[in-house]
């Protein structure tokens, strides 16, 4: 066990520090804030607050996961962009993801909460309005949309009523909202390429993963620009829109 407080404590170093071989009274110091924090714990309230501890510690990697996600992707465009590998004037969606939460917009609001919980219903006025066969992906993302709801509120009920037998559904609720997920990721992906947008299938599936409801408004908005590319700088106001990538 010291050892491996000593391991600990000389990462912390070399992560904050930059220092590979810290002194050694920076090792120390580490190892003793480390020691004294675990034995706080566990005088305070036992093992049960270390495992509280960890199951935090994981909770809040969670919003960092996703963040570095999109930076991922962000780092991918910009490097295609550099490389002159993708238009960063090109053809794009009428609205952006994040228009319903930064624009005064009612239309959009109204739009982001009616796709909330009428998502297979758009999929369906939009594959149609696009000439795609709308039927199947329509009836497969409401029977997953729906399970994933039910299931969901099945796992709230065991939570406030024990003796229901139904522990660890939600697993099987969010197998199904991947389903839903996947539904929708493909429409996406298939109207992008339609219009021309610039993007990949990764980033239409952690679009639809996170904001399938803004997805979905973009997919039902996205004839009214065409897929127009945006004005680039060096036109006019009186010029064209560039064509793009």
């Amino acid at each position: 066990k010291l050892r491996n407080c000593e391991k600990e404590s000389s990462g912390i170093n070399a992560e904050y520090g930059g220092d590979q071989d810290p002194p050694i009274p920076q090792r120390v110091f580490w190892a003793l804030v480390e020691g004294a924090t675990a034995t706080a714990l566990l005088v305070a309230g036992g093992a049960d607050s270390v495992y509280a501890l960890q199951t935090a510690s994981v909770a809040a990697g969670l919003p960092y996961t996703i963040i570095l996600c999109f930076v991922c992707i962000s780092t991918w465009r910009a490097l295609a962009m550099e490389c002159g590998d993708l238009d960063p004037y090109g053809p794009d969606f009428a609205v952006s993801l994040i228009d319903p939460f930064c624009t005064l917009q009612p239309r959009l609001w109204f739009s982001f909460l009616k796709n909330i919980f009428l998502a297979p219903v758009t999929l369906y006025d939009v594959l149609k309005q696009h000439k795609q066969k709308p039927l199947f992906p329509a009836i497969g993302a409401a029977l997953c949309w729906t399970l994933w709801v039910v299931l969901i509120i099945a796992e709230i009920v065991h939570i406030y009523h024990p003796d229901v037998k139904i522990a660890g559904i939600y697993s099987l609720a969010w197998v199904f909202f991947l389903g839903f997920v996947t539904i929708v990721t493909v429409a996406r992906s298939t109207i992008r390429g339609e219009y021309g947008i610039n993007g990949n299938t990764i980033e239409d599936f952690f679009a639809a993963l996170l904001v399938y409801p803004a997805v979905l408004m973009q997919l039902e908005t996205v004839s009214e620009k065409g897929g127009i590319a945006a004005l680039r700088p060096d036109q006019g106001l009186g010029g064209g829109g560039g064509g793009g990538g």
